[in-house]
């Protein structure tokens, strides 16, 4: 019980504690419009809209999964940034597994700079698959995703990426260890990607 009241107590401390840095932007935004320092306007807008996209973040790591198939998350290592209007914007990263052998990350980008690439390689039938075998286009949950298997040099598999581009965003599944393609897809279509896209868009 003490601990749940603490818990509470922390959550509604650092909510305040965000609303007041979100303020302070904001009236610090006004400010210096007013004054015609534009400069200044611009970095307390940025400073904002990070905050917005830091609890954007926090949201969308309540609709994560908590487990990855057999890997529990690490509640410790979860990390939500905003990033400045000029460099990117959302950025949500949660970890599985202890083991580097077993071991799977999630994270949500938005405005990519990998984007561009991922969505050109998606829209060209012609590099559907690569000849090797490594790189595929597959559906994950209805949204085409680029699927890329490592190997080492006995061409044994190392692990996978997942990634799936929605809106400006994309979320990458990263998975170390020797797993099935088929594994990995399951894994993929158990992550809740309709309500985190409609959380983080």
């Amino acid at each position: 019980m003490k601990n749940l009241i603490l818990s509470i107590l922390t959550i509604g401390v650092c909510t305040v504690v965000m609303a007041q840095d979100f303020n302070a932007s904001i009236s610090g935004a006004k400010s210096a419009y007013t004054s015609g320092n534009l400069e200044d306007a611009r970095f307390n807008l940025e400073n904002a809209l990070r905050e917005v996209d830091i609890a954007i973040g926090k949201e969308v790591l309540k609709v994560m999964p908590t487990m990855l198939g057999t890997l529990a998350y690490n509640a410790k290592e979860d990390n939500v940034t905003g990033m400045s209007a000029s460099f990117a914007g959302l950025y949500v990263h949660r970890t599985y597994g202890t083991t580097p052998e077993k071991r799977a990350t999630i994270d949500i980008v938005s405005d990519s700079p990998i984007m561009a690439g991922i969505n050109a390689i998606l829209s060209m039938p012609m590099v559907m698959n690569t000849g090797d075998g490594s790189q595929k286009v597959i559906k994950v949950q209805g949204y085409k995703t680029l699927l890329t298997k490592q190997s080492d040099e006995n061409s044994q598999t190392t692990g996978y990426d997942v990634q799936t581009p929605f809106g400006s965003s994309m979320l990458t599944l990263h998975y170390d260890g020797n797993i099935s393609e088929s594994e990995i897809v399951k894994l993929a279509n158990t992550i809740p990607l309709e309500k985190i896209i409609s959380i983080a868009q």
